[in-house]
């Protein structure tokens, strides 16, 4: 994304109020970049068409052998691609409920169910109504409490803009969904903003919810502010309270709610079952794709430090890699695969992915499935279903103990990866 001539200024509380950007393109390949592309392996099918970034050459140097481009490995598990849904314009997540159902969220739109046989309903009476020009903006995440069978409340992420409110309005909130299935009631603000851009919401063991939140407008400046909720990862108590030990409660200069800074677009997040490790998965506009494990108060260094470039091909601060203080990403990516969607495999039905760690590529059109040693590096990594030719926005594990991938585009689908 780029800032458009017309931007205002951030205001100081930094929460990007953005009347209208523009995604950018990058430029066509060569057909020797072409040619180098297909050779390295790690974008698209070029029979889906030009891989978007096989122009991207950038390639710098990791801190650490282990960093960037793992063993490519091809699992002895087997499976098979099962369609559950069709029909689903540009959805963005995904939840089950009890009833054996999907919640899912329709970016342009809100709240739908799909049914285990693929039906779709109407759009939910209650929903939040969706209005923005920003074509990536819109119905985020949805997330079932905890307590849901007794309490029936949902949390939604999402950026709107209300009668008389400001454009680009992003909103954290909860609601309660009837009990059947088709009207979302009592919505309650936990977090809002204009220029709030809340991305993926999970809940931790201890009740909190742990929001992760973009920021995609050059130059950047809110990812390393305190005071903006933007380019962090946030944890809020579920009636939008602050927990007493967030680091930064003491700083009155800070958005008490920050719990991590200096991530730029993160799309996916899951907590490790192996170690209860917070996991996120970061789109950088050109490269530099990030995975990066999530601890208190630190700082993950965008966009004083990446692997990768600006989306107009300019180095970011001056190309530097890595600063005393900013953590670096336990494994990066260049070109660009824009990731969303994480699951860490727990279940028995495909034994051979346990513990693994499954993300969706937008752009690169695949999903990546990663092995991780005890230490928690990445040791390999495998490329599926790029045949598909399409974007993969969510990946969530069911309750059945089998993988659900959501699409992104007009006719977008519900996958099941089940035993072949």
């Amino acid at each position: 994304m780029k800032r458009s001539k017309l931007l205002v200024a951030l205001m100081m509380s930094a929460a990007l109020a953005a009347p209208s950007f523009a995604q950018v393109a990058p430029p066509p390949p060569t057909p020797e970049q072409l040619a180098k592309a297909a050779a390295e392996d790690q974008l698209g099918d070029q029979k889906c068409g030009i891989p978007r970034n096989a122009a991207d050459e950038y390639r710098p140097a990791p801190m650490y052998p282990d960093q960037t481009r793992a063993h490519r490995v091809v699992s002895t598990q087997k499976y098979k691609v099962e369609t559950v849904a069709s029909g689903l314009q540009n959805a963005w997540g995904m939840v089950f409920l009890p009833s054996g159902n999907m919640l899912v969220t329709i970016r342009g739109q809100g709240l739908k169910t799909v049914a285990p046989d693929g039906k779709v309903s109407d759009l939910l009476t209650g929903t939040p109504a969706i209005k923005t020009p920003i074509r990536l903006f819109g119905m985020h995440d949805v997330v079932l409490d905890r307590d849901f069978a007794k309490n029936r409340t949902v949390y939604l992420a999402y950026v709107t803009q209300v009668e008389g409110g400001a454009p680009n309005t992003g909103y954290l909130v909860s609601a309660k969904l009837a009990a059947d299935e088709k009207s979302v009631t009592d919505l309650k603000v936990l977090k809002e903003g204009a220029g709030f851009v809340p991305r993926r919401v999970v809940q931790g063991k201890d009740g909190t919810l742990f929001v992760i939140t973009a920021d995609v407008i050059t130059p950047y400046n809110a990812a390393q502010s305190l005071k903006s909720p933007n380019g962090k990862v946030l944890r809020i108590n579920t009636d939008g309270s602050i927990p007493k030990d967030n680091p930064f409660v003491s700083n009155a200069d800070a958005d008490p709610s920050v719990y991590a800074l200096g991530v730029r677009d993160p799309q996916g997040m899951a907590f490790s079952p192996v170690n209860g490790e917070l996991y996120i998965i970061e789109n950088e506009p050109r490269g530099g794709d990030e995975l990066n494990v999530i601890k208190a108060g630190k700082n993950y260094g965008f966009p004083l430090i990446s692997y990768g470039r600006d989306n107009d091909g300019k180095l970011l601060n001056g190309g530097k890699t890595a600063q005393d203080g900013l953590e670096q990403p336990v494994h990066f990516w260049t070109p660009s695969v824009a990731f969303s969607g994480m699951t860490i495999y727990s279940g028995d039905k495909l034994p051979g992915w346990k513990n693994s760690i499954f993300v969706g590529g937008l752009s690169g059109q695949q999903v990546v499935r990663l092995e991780l040693n005890e230490e928690g590096r990445v040791t390999g990594e495998e490329k599926m279903l790029r045949d598909r030719c399409k974007r993969f926005r969510d990946i969530r594990q069911g309750p059945d103990g089998l993988i659900y991938l959501l699409t992104d585009d007009a006719n977008g689908e519900i996958l099941r990866l089940a035993p072949g």
